[in-house]
């Protein structure tokens, strides 16, 4: 994709937040340079059971489409040097904790003395600001005070986070904070100003609740209904007749009616009460749902899906992770893709969600190895090939590793 062309972004981030945010511009064709260290540079590309050749799988997803410039701007000739980059940059993204940034001297009123226009974005746990904000954490934390990751008692007694627990504090911030830098970037082209941008993963995942947030708020809920006691017949997961599930939402009286007719079940139209609202769930109706427990065994989890879909039912099958990929909805979407990389050897992973007519999604970049493009970046904004050589004899560069 083309939509962010001409647009550059300076990332100072690492492990997962940030670097998603700036994978969701690059996919969507920023410049994005990955401004790491000269040490580690971002550590999360090394080790995990997932690694190949010394390369995370997952860092070679979340930095796609980057370049990487290794400057250790913990020096003033390294601090000139992002200086120099931010001048020619619309974006900077950083994910230290607050005040880290400018004690380095890579604060927003830095960057902002050297490029009034510049979109800042401090992509953190907790934000700038609250209790919280000094916290040292991972993503899992997000997700723990927003009440998502639930504490699951295991055989020795001890505790852990219930997992798969959906991670959407890691999750929701950058994609917070991809909308956000969007949205500033216009106010940038329409009034020549930049803007500061303080987004916390945990206030992220804490609206990404919404629904079910508001029913606890507002007196409906203690917190997560208990599934023994909120049997919702006609939104649930039923087996089917090769022990596959299918998800029933048939809660709308015209699709609840249509199922009934379509399944060979009219009998079972009138099981609803529609008087007082425009859904019926069936709370607690054990006889209906025994009932449909019945019927869908009737059925394979491939019958009941073209039945759905030809019949205009609310629901969908269920597919196990391990197959999401062959299934035909993400085939059919170009979903998953298999990269060469030059690295990690081939790699599959998830493409973009966002899809632009005429414009498809491609990698133009494989994830780089640390300061790859140092050379490269610091030539298009002037350095001659003496002056990249001294900084590296300084220390000041790193280069391909």
């Amino acid at each position: 994709m083309r939509l962010l062309e001409g647009f550059r972004v300076l990332d100072i981030s690492r492990l997962i937040p940030g670097p998603l945010a700036t994978m969701i511009l690059a996919d969507m064709g920023a410049d994005v340079i990955k401004v790491e260290d000269t040490g580690l540079g971002d550590y999360f590309r090394m080790g995990g059971d997932e690694a190949h050749a010394g390369m995370r799988t997952a860092f070679v997803y979340l930095n796609r489409n980057k370049r990487s410039v290794s400057i250790d701007f913990r020096k003033r000739e390294g601090q000139a040097l992002v200086y120099a980059l931010a001048r020619t940059s619309h974006i900077f993204v950083e994910s230290a904790r607050p005040g880290a940034s400018a004690k380095l001297g890579l604060g927003y009123e830095h960057l902002k003395a050297v490029n009034p226009r510049i979109v800042y974005c401090s992509l953190t746990g907790f934000g700038q600001t609250g209790p919280f904000a000094q916290l040292a954490t991972h993503g899992g934390a997000y997700d723990a005070v927003t009440g998502v990751a639930v504490p699951y008692q295991v055989k020795d007694g001890s505790y852990v986070q219930y997992r798969p627990y959906p991670h959407i504090g890691t999750t929701a911030g950058p994609w917070a904070a991809a909308i956000a830098i969007l949205g500033a970037l216009l106010k940038a082209e329409k009034t020549g100003q930049g803007s500061y941008l303080d987004i916390s993963c945990a206030d992220a995942g804490l609206m990404s609740l919404d629904r079910e947030i508001d029913s606890v708020f507002n007196g409906q809920h203690k917190g997560w209904p208990d599934p023994e006691e909120n049997v919702s017949v006609k939104y649930s997961y039923y087996k089917t007749k090769d022990d596959r599930f299918m998800l029933l939402q048939a809660i709308e009286q015209h699709f609840w009616e249509h199922f009934c007719e379509t399944a060979g079940r009219p009998d079972l139209k009138t099981r609803g009460d529609w008087s007082e609202s425009h859904m019926d769930s069936g709370h607690g109706d054990i006889e209906l749902r025994e009932e449909l427990i019945k019927l869908f065994r009737t059925k394979t989890q491939a019958e009941w899906t073209e039945l759905f879909l030809e019949n205009n039912i609310a629901g969908a099958p269920y597919y196990p992770l391990n197959e999401v990929e062959h299934t035909e909805l993400f085939r059919a979407r170009e979903m998953v893709i298999e990269e060469e990389h030059p690295i990690a050897g081939k790699v599959k992973m998830v493409t973009s969600a966002i899809k632009v007519d005429g414009d498809p999604f491609e990698i133009r970049r494989p994830a780089p190895e640390l300061g790859r493009d140092t050379e490269e970046v610091l030539s298009e904004i002037g350095y001659t090939a003496e002056a990249i050589a001294a900084l590296k004899e300084q220390g000041v560069i790193g280069g391909r590793k």
